[in-house]
């Protein structure tokens, strides 16, 4: 503890503390009595205790082994590819996550993702007792304890949807160890209900304590309760998905998205994201790496592209203009021609070097790697919200709220009248709207949907007949399965097993 304590004081002057009223001359070398002073300090406490919760932020987007391992847009990326909403075109890394067969005990994925949440984990719960170890009312205080315990509540929530299935129906399965203390070691699995327990504690206490400070790396009121509301989505609890839904939406503006949109931490309808600059992007470990075909370099610009299962965007009415978010050289030659134009791609020079269905929505606008990251916009707890009126039967609210939305993207769009129509709407509306964002999986678990990659569809050609277009996913990869299969829940880590008797296998 002495020694994390010195550490977490030179973290904190090494990032600054905003407002706080202190010696102009300390360094990180200052004493631990000082320290502990600066602590006990009702004017000095939250700032020195958020400088420390800063660090923390970095394991949302440090790598963390390999290329394919990134913090939260890793973990995005590779569940988004576990699903059939993306195609993968010319395979590299994340492609066994895409053949579904990246769950084994002894594989990377399951020891990534343990690896750096629980690192979260253990280092939020460290930030508590140095910096919380006494209770407090004081608002600034309770603020930077939300913050922690937000950050907490989010890595959980992930890691409970990661090794075990959806809540709904798995209330009594084991999920994952509950570490709450740093002196905690070789703990059971808890039930998903305590964990989901936890989670909501953990939030809840950040929605209630938190502000929205504006700062959009910042996992503050609006934040907590996104992740809030998605939790309680998890677990069918519409009432608590509609309060929190609401309330996480007025952290931000909605936006439409075009083809190329600037995706700079700063934007309105950004809730939380990651500040990436020259110092600390990880480059070919990247989301940009793995998605803008149109850089200098990457994985994607080598090939390894990334397709909207043309299936479903074939359901996008013609009037939508989420339409232009994927290539369509036929009805959107447009932006075929200003995404070459913009190109830092050599290989990239013509409408021929570009795929159909290709997806324009994630453009680093730079050559270099170093756009920053979006975690969660505003769009996907406003989604939520409708999604809770349909389900508790508001359904004259969920027209109004799902024709404004929509009317924004597709004029011509006008919301159906049934609560199973609603529904089917508002499902498929979070499958375009937030279509590589790292969501799709979270919601087919709880929809209880099967994953079908094997649709087709018809098309009439110029003269008059039908043509059938198969599913562009490869043949290989062309499968259905129930988002309750053994094969959508991944093993604990091997080394995890061995070093824990306590600990029990999943299948």
């Amino acid at each position: 503890m002495k020694n994390y304590i010195k550490v977490a004081a030179a973290l904190a002057f090494t990032f600054g503390i905003v407002g706080c009223n202190l010696d102009p001359e300390v360094s990180e070398y200052e004493t631990q009595q000082r320290h502990e002073e600066l602590i006990a300090n009702l004017e000095t406490q939250a700032g020195v205790a958020k400088a420390a919760t800063a660090k923390i932020y970095t394991l949302f987007q440090e790598p963390y082994s390999t290329h394919d391992d990134f913090g939260l847009k890793a973990f995005q990326i590779a569940t988004d590819m576990m699903c059939e909403d993306v195609a993968y075109q010319n395979w590299a890394w994340f492609q066994f996550d895409y053949q579904i067969d990246n769950r084994m005990e002894n594989y990377r994925r399951t020891r990534s993702t343990w690896g750096q949440f629980y690192e979260i984990i253990a280092k939020v719960n460290l930030n508590l007792e140095t910096y919380f170890a006494q209770e407090s009312t004081d608002p600034g205080v309770l603020a930077a304890k939300g913050e922690a315990l937000a950050l907490r509540g989010i890595a959980y929530f992930h890691l409970i949807n990661f090794y075990q299935h959806t809540y709904k129906g798995h209330e009594t399965a084991l999920g994952v160890p509950l570490a709450l203390k740093s002196t905690d070691q070789n703990l059971p699995r808890a039930t998903v209900q305590e964990v989901y327990k936890q989670i909501i504690e953990d939030l809840t206490f950040a929605v209630k304590n938190c502000k929205n400070t504006g700062v959009r790396t910042d996992a503050d009121r609006a934040v907590a309760a996104a992740y809030l509301a998605k939790a309680y989505a998890q677990m069918e609890d519409w009432p608590n998905v509609e309060t929190y839904a609401k309330i996480a939406a007025e952290g931000g503006t909605d936006k439409v998205t075009e083809p190329a949109r600037g995706w700079d931490v700063g934007q309105e309808d950004i809730l939380w994201g990651y500040d990436v600059n020259s110092q600390n992007s990880s480059l070919w470990a990247s989301y940009w790496s793995h998605m803008d075909h149109f850089l200098a370099r990457g994985y994607a610009a080598g090939g390894a592209t990334k397709l909207i299962y043309n299936y479903l965007y074939n359901q996008i009415p013609k009037t939508d203009s989420r339409r232009k978010l994927w290539i369509n050289k036929e009805e959107y030659p447009d932006v075929a021609t200003s995404m070459i134009a913009q190109s830092h791609n050599s290989e990239m020079s013509s409408m021929e070097d570009l795929d159909e269905f290709e997806q324009v929505k994630f453009i680093a606008g730079e050559a270099g790697m170093e756009q920053d990251y979006c975690f969660i916009r505003v769009q996907d707890p406003i989604l939520l919200e409708i999604e809770a009126l349909v389900e508790q039967n508001k359904l004259a609210d969920a027209q109004r709220e799902l024709n404004a939305f929509v009317k924004k993207r597709n004029p011509a769009f006008q919301a159906p009248s049934t609560q199973d129509a609603l529904r089917k709407e508002v499902r498929f509306q979070r499958r375009i709207e937030l279509w590589g964002e790292g969501t799709n999986w979270f919601d087919m678990k709880r929809w209880k949907e099967t994953i079908d990659r094997t649709n087709g569809y018809k098309v009439t050609g110029k003269d008059g007949k039908e043509v059938e277009i198969p599913s562009n996913h490869e043949a290989s990869v062309q499968l259905k399965m129930a988002t309750d299969a053994k094969e959508f829940l991944h093993q604990l880590p091997v080394k995890e097993i061995n070093a824990n008797p306590n600990l029990k296998q999943n299948p």
